[in-house]
């Protein structure tokens, strides 16, 4: 059974199930494939940025440490290594429950809502994290599931119970062409 994003006009059907939002309740339609690749990959590079400068960082501790007759090389990879996940993890999480957007979803203007139009909990967002990994663990079809899908939503979306959609708000004002085009 598909599910539906009820429209504006059936907002006020006594027999809408709670858990479906309305146009009106995510100001606006259900964000593409495009968008949101987009949108990933920009977070993939900031993401990408922060372990670059904290893989620096990690480097001028163990060189410290070996000035000083140590050998920690081992420990500083094995602790970096293991925070890495942990970073780009609380990235995404601590983003999509604040604001329902991460840095690249809202640069391009779109953001992750619960069924009720308001941002995720930290439970849906830990599960929307499973999500992405589940999808990038089987080659990317859960990605790709938003191509297919009627509401435009990933494996993470479904598990997670929530809607990626265009945050029209923020596109009328034209924020994001103004950013871009401003200068200095």
């Amino acid at each position: 059974m598909t599910e539906t994003m009820p429209s504006a006009e059936d907002a006020g059907s006594e027999e809408r199930p709670d858990d479906h939002p309305t146009l009106d309740q995510l100001q606006g339609a259900t964000a593409g494939f495009v968008t949101r690749l987009l949108a990933y990959l920009l977070d993939a590079l900031i993401l990408t940025g922060i372990i670059a400068i904290g893989s620096w960082a990690m480097l001028q501790v163990d060189a410290l440490f070996e000035d000083m007759g140590a050998n920690l090389r081992i420990s500083v990879s094995t602790a970096w290594g293991l925070l890495t996940p942990v970073i780009i993890s609380a990235y995404y999480v601590i983003f999509w429950a604040l604001t329902g957007k991460t840095i690249g979803k809202a640069f391009l203007g779109v953001k992750v809502v619960r069924t009720d139009g308001r941002p995720p909990k930290i439970g849906q967002s830990l599960l929307r994290l499973v999500g992405y990994a589940l999808s990038t663990l089987a080659f990317f079809a859960g990605y790709l599931w938003i191509i297919i899908d009627d509401n435009r939503k990933g494996w993470h979306d479904h598990i997670a119970r929530t809607w990626v959609v265009y945050d029209w708000e923020k596109r009328r004002k034209g924020e994001i062409y103004r950013a871009m085009t401003e200068d200095g």
